[in-house]
């Protein structure tokens, strides 16, 4: 320690200096610092910039607060940080990530083994609207060294430091989780982060025009912000510059194939994927692209072989529920209705929010091709989150399938124990198809019938609700006919024709993620990679598939 500098320690004896940047952090940095008070003796803020009360609520915490003047070098604030630090052991954390709960005892082992000079740290982070997650493994918990240096104006790393003065080693892996909230759109937006880091690539590429580490982040951050085109143009120029043992090679290949796929260069991906593969042969995700050009070609036999390699293999950028719904349309379209239809209720069944699923089975039996019996289509999921669906189509104005969703539940018959509950789903029902049939003029013989089978549905509930008998009639039974009944000739006579048409828009409401994994796999000049998302256009609000 330097004379006269003034150390805050806090209550844990173990000797770590909690070092961070930060800039207008003032709703996030309490919480990290209160995530890790228990494990650390000080901690050290640097400030570059704030102009909300991020220095105050930090000082508030506990910390050592010092400014530093920006200079679109995240390296160079990061190892300002690391300066001030007088810990033996340094915690690096963002102001928007927390660390998940770790015992005392636990963090303090990680600090004892002799032959360790820095542990890999999982990020966990989340995406979006908070719907997705990536995780990347990270050099942040290491000796308080003067060689221990962050390399990088952006995306600034500290392993290869470590590497260098320990023969290449050094580094071991820790059970620690963070939580990166970073990425969250609110966040992004409200920071304007995208924007702040093409500042800081760009001026880092004016030194170094060839670096493809630079270029492969300028690409990312084109693609993050919606410009497709720039990224992809950025991702090439960085392959040009690649020896192919890069810790983001992998990914490089992976983001530009999507990139390719999103903006419909198929021949420029199909060549681009031939090399890929040549070089990672059993690569999942690969396989899943090749299988995604090949259904949108046509060739579903390719395709399937392709989706399916990838879904056993652990294919990263598409969940399996999309994965199996993906392959339910290649058997749709290659007339195998029987395997389309498993692959669509095993895709119901992983993630029953995703309706397209649904709306292709009952394609399929509008089509004559389906042999599911509605009460085993209803299993998929709750009454209870069948009714929280239907109310949300509801307000979307997707009132045909919201009303089989409302049946589903009624022809289930472990429901009618819920007597409260099915009167409610009757009425509700009822209230839907009046809302129908008053927005949709000339449908008056059907659907008078089916508001008739709505009041009869709802006469047999309140009979099953009071325990009624009739001689060898059952009210339970009655209901589950007039409910298989109705939802019959909704699903013929109201709902609109569904067809294949997932790949068209690849998915409705969601993104694809690129998960950076694993990159201390291959030495490279970065330890990891961050998220890397490639926005899809959704289907508009209430469209599940191809009508007719």
């Amino acid at each position: 320690m330097r004379p006269g500098q003034e150390v805050i320690f806090m209550s844990s004896g173990l000797p770590v200096s909690l070092c961070m940047i930060a800039r207008n952090e003032e709703h996030w940095i309490a919480s990290c610092i209160q995530s890790v008070q228990h494990l650390v003796r000080e901690i050290v803020v640097v400030d570059t910039g704030s102009t909300d009360r991020t220095k105050e609520v930090a000082a508030q915490s506990g910390a050592r607060v010092f400014t530093f003047h920006w200079c679109d070098d995240f390296a160079a604030a990061r190892n300002y940080s690391l300066s001030k630090a007088t810990g033996d052991w340094i915690l690096v954390l963002d102001a928007d990530e927390i660390l998940a709960p770790v015992k005392l005892e636990e963090f303090a082992r990680l600090l004892d083994a002799p032959d360790v000079e820095g542990y890999f740290v999982k990020i966990r982070s989340y995406l979006g609207y908070g719907e997705g997650m990536a995780e990347d493994q990270v050099v942040r918990l290491f000796r308080n060294k003067p060689a221990y240096r962050f390399a990088g104006a952006i995306h600034e790393q500290v392993a290869g430091a470590i590497k260098k003065h320990n023969a290449g080693g050094g580094l071991a892996f820790s059970d620690l989780l963070i939580y990166h909230f970073g990425y969250l759109d609110r966040h992004l937006q409200l920071k304007n982060k995208h924007q702040r880091n093409i500042c800081v690539i760009k001026k880092a590429l004016d030194d170094k025009p060839d670096d493809p580490f630079l270029l492969y982040s300028l690409g990312i951050e084109h693609l993050q912000c919606g410009e497709i085109k720039k990224g992809i143009e950025q991702l090439e120029k960085a392959l040009v510059f690649m020896r192919g043992n890069e810790g983001y090679f992998r990914d490089l290949l992976l983001t530009l194939c999507l990139g390719l796929f999103r903006t419909g260069q198929r021949d420029r991906l199909t060549f681009l994927l031939d090399g890929a593969l040549s070089m990672l042969p059993a690569d999942p995700d690969l396989h899943l692209l090749k299988g995604l050009l090949a259904l949108y070609d046509g060739r579903c036999d390719t395709a399937i072989e392709e989706l399916r390699f990838a879904l056993i293999a652990g294919a990263q950028i598409l969940p399996p529920y999309h994965i199996h719904a993906l392959l339910g349309d290649s058997y749709n379209l290659l007339g195998q209705y029987g395997e389309a239809e498993d692959e669509y209720f095993h895709a119901l069944l992983l993630a029953p929010h995703m309706l397209y699923p649904l709306t292709q089975i009952l394609g399929l039996k509008q089509r004559g091709r389906g042999r599911l019996q509605w009460q085993s289509l209803s299993r998929f999921a709750s009454p209870s989150r069948k009714k929280a669906l239907y109310k949300e189509l509801c307000k979307l104005g997707e009132l045909p399938l919201a009303m089989v969703l409302a049946l589903l539940i009624l022809v289930e018959p472990s429901n009618s124990r819920n007597c409260r509950e099915l009167i409610e789903t009757c009425r509700e029902y009822q209230f839907m198809m009046e809302q129908y049939l008053a927005s949709r003029p000339g449908q008056e013989p059907l659907g008078n019938y089916l508001l008739t089978c709505a009041s009869g549905m709802l006469l047999y509930a309140g009979a099953v609700q009071r325990n009624l008998e009739c001689g060898l009639f059952s009210f339970v039974q009655g209901l589950l006919r007039l409910a298989s009944s109705a939802l019959e000739l909704v699903v013929m006579g109201l709902c609109p024709s569904w067809s294949p048409a997932l790949l068209n828009s690849l998915t409705f409401g969601e993104r694809i993620d690129l998960d950076a994994k694993g990159a201390h796999r291959q030495s490279g000049p970065a330890e990891t990679v961050h998220t890397k998302r490639i926005p899809v256009v959704p289907l508009a609000p209430g469209d599940h598939g191809s009508r007719s």
